[in-house]
């Protein structure tokens, strides 16, 4: 090898894993909107970074499974990058949610205050008609009208009164319509930067689309690049039996765990509910593939990037197993696995979920199908891109989950 990209790469590499190799700093926590645009930051300089390298690298055999490594890099740093824009998304959508309801109750507050000056305004009206009706009162009026001097004191004495409840009703008035225009200003300003939120909220979402895309087409190249490593195909096949095998003592293992599992509750015999509502297309069906039984439906390819979409439960349940620690997950990545109790025939019926990024089931949970998130799609475990395998089992054995469980068209 060209000793120069061996150099080359050896530096990118040790970028990377120093990038990389820093724990926590892409886990969600109590960071702040400039410490989050930090990190954003340093991860698209090092995917420049990146792809400056792969640019560099020999189309040559020999540099092949460089560049696959430097696609593989790409693709962990897309991941990362992902992971902080939806942390950002959910920081500014409860900003903007905050606003909304603070709005709402300036709303409602600048409302009854407005009806409180209307029922003042009535009233005063009211009273100033009357007054007109009986005509102005004068000073000599009222002495006339009197019989004593007694009675005049008393009669001038209430109109002053009234005259000068006048007035404090009608300086009130001004005072409290001074307020209002001041209360509506605030709140123009306060929807202007809800706008402003709701456009932020907007453009972070198509940033991390596109970042979503993009990691389908990083996981293409990847595989593309995969082909042309004639020298390794030995150790790449060996390497595949040894998942396989691995996967087929996991999938054992969990038709034994459902079988030894004391089901509860009973399955309706409904169709369930699609497990990723955003995407309603499949990428490989249940049946025979590569020569071994693919137990399940792989979900993906849709036109909403799959990679972070929620997935649900696919009928009410128990989650009795969840795997969230082990990224691996004997190739199934971080998977759980849903009772729904025996259908009319006594089949106990479960549902399996794999491959997921992040997995919130825990085990004892009752789920709502169609309702209770479960976890988030990813690409943990083997897999060869995003995508969530979902398997229906009878008494612990798979079964097509298309043959009247799901359904894409329909829940």
């Amino acid at each position: 090898m060209n000793p120069k990209i061996r150099r080359r790469m050896a530096a990118a590499a040790a970028a990377i894993l120093m990038l990389l190799g820093t724990g926590g700093v892409f886990t969600a926590g109590a960071a702040t909107k400039s410490e989050l645009e930090q990190k954003l930051a340093e991860l698209q300089q090092k995917e420049k970074q990146l792809k400056s390298e792969l640019s560099k690298a020999s189309s040559e055999l020999s540099a092949s499974q460089q560049r696959k490594n430097l696609i593989d890099s790409q693709i962990d740093n897309a991941v990362a990058q992902i992971s902080l824009l939806d942390e950002q998304l959910a920081a500014i959508s409860q900003k903007a949610s905050e606003a909304d309801q603070q709005i709402s109750a300036a709303e409602e507050a600048i409302s009854a205050k407005e009806a409180s000056i209307l029922d003042t305004k009535e009233k005063l009206s009211q009273r100033l008609r009357a007054v007109m009706k009986s005509g102005n009162v004068t000073t000599l009026q009222m002495l006339m009208n009197t019989k004593s001097y007694t009675d005049y004191l008393i009669k001038a004495k209430a109109v002053r009164c009234i005259a000068e409840k006048d007035q404090s009703t009608i300086d009130a008035l001004e005072a409290a319509l001074l307020e209002i225009e001041q209360q509506k200003q605030t709140l123009e300003a306060a929807r202007a930067e809800l706008e402003a939120q709701k456009k932020s909220l907007e453009e972070t979402k198509a940033t991390s689309t596109a970042k979503k895309k993009e990691l389908e087409q990083l996981y293409s190249a990847a595989a593309s690049e995969v082909k042309n490593l004639q020298s390794t195909v030995n150790d790449y096949n060996k390497q595949i039996e040894k998942n396989q095998a691995e996967m087929d003592k996991t999938d054992a293992d969990i038709a034994k765990f459902i079988q030894n599992s004391q089901s509860s509750g009973s399955f309706n015999g409904k169709m369930m509910f699609w497990p990723v509502p955003t995407v309603r297309n499949y990428s490989s069906t249940f049946g025979m593939r590569w020569g071994k039984l693919h137990k399940g439906l792989d979900i993906a390819n849709g036109s909403i990037p799959i990679y972070g979409e929620n997935i649900v439960a696919a009928a009410d349940g128990t989650v009795i197993y969840a795997n969230y620690t082990n990224k691996w997950g004997g190739g199934y990545g971080y998977y759980c696995i849903v009772d729904h109790g025996k259908d009319a025939s006594g089949k106990t019926i479960s549902t399996l979920y794999a491959h997921s990024s992040v997995m919130l089931a825990r085990v004892g949970q009752k789920v709502i199908g169609g309702q209770t998130v479960l976890a988030k799609a990813g690409n943990t475990g083997n897999v060869t891109g995003p995508h969530l395998h979902f398997e229906v089992r009878e008494n612990g054995t798979p079964v097509d989950p298309l043959d009247g469980y799901v359904h894409p068209k329909v829940n």
